[in-house]
């Protein structure tokens, strides 16, 4: 065999990777725990203390792993109802937690400004259940948040250790949104950018300006995309699924 030929099968054996994504949610599919499955493991947004359960469990009891296998936490924003479930979840795997790297200039800023009010925004996390967080009431209060990061992550740069899985950044729902990407296997977890709730074809809301939506709409349209992943409502999986998206203002 020669050298090319090997290097076109090895390419061709890339383009032929079976999904990495399993998902972990609620029965009604309200917030979403995505579940790497990279050889080692790799958790995005644990939720709430019942997603990290879920996830262990799902882990030892149908993938009959151990959760030390994970190696990375992602969040792809620092909403309430996507980092909740962090503490638990680290106790049980003591994987660090990763983040996009504009959360920890948020924070600063917010420190400099003296916007920090922690104790509005915890007590209203505590109150109120995860669907009325996801209303925004309260933005995310970035000084307190990112105490629980440990490795920021750049755009376009690949996840540690997992560099087939790419690091999107995503700014609209919020400044520190971040999607992740896998080229190999067409997967995108889009976090907040993009919903489906309610059986309806995926949406992103309008929340940053129309050049930024515009802009993402156009990088999502660049990508192979065959597999949704958003943090909200249930997964589409379709060679289309980029034609679907509409945009609500």
């Amino acid at each position: 065999m020669t050298t090319t030929s090997a290097s076109q099968e090895h390419i061709a054996r890339l383009a032929e990777r079976p999904r990495q994504v399993h998902t972990i949610t609620d029965r009604f599919s309200m917030a979403n725990t995505y579940l790497i499955d990279d050889q080692r493991f790799v958790v995005v947004d644990p939720g709430s203390a019942l997603n990290a359960r879920l996830t262990l469990e799902y882990i030892e009891h149908i993938l009959h792993r151990s959760p030390r296998d994970i190696d990375l936490i992602v969040l792809t924003h620092l909403h309430t109802d996507h980092t909740a479930g962090v503490i638990p979840l680290q106790q049980a795997c003591g994987a660090p937690v990763a983040a996009l790297t504009t959360a920890r200039q948020l924070a600063q800023a917010e420190q400099q400004a003296g916007k920090f009010m922690p104790g509005v925004t915890y007590m209203a996390e505590q109150v109120l259940p995860g669907a009325f967080q996801h209303l925004d009431l309260f933005p995310p209060q970035y000084a307190r948040q990112v105490e629980m990061i440990n490795v920021w992550l750049d755009d376009v740069a690949g996840i540690p250790q997992h560099l087939d899985w790419r690091v999107i950044a995503a700014p609209g729902h919020t400044r520190d949104s971040l999607c992740l990407y896998n080229a190999f296997t067409h997967e995108l977890l889009c976090g907040d950018m993009a919903m489906t709730l309610e059986g309806r074809v995926p949406c992103i809301r309008g929340e940053g300006s129309r050049h930024q939506v515009q802009e993402m709409l156009q990088l999502l349209r660049s990508l192979h995309i065959h597999y949704l992943y958003p943090g909200h409502g249930r997964a589409v999986l379709s060679k289309q699924v980029v034609q679907q998206i509409q945009v609500e203002y």
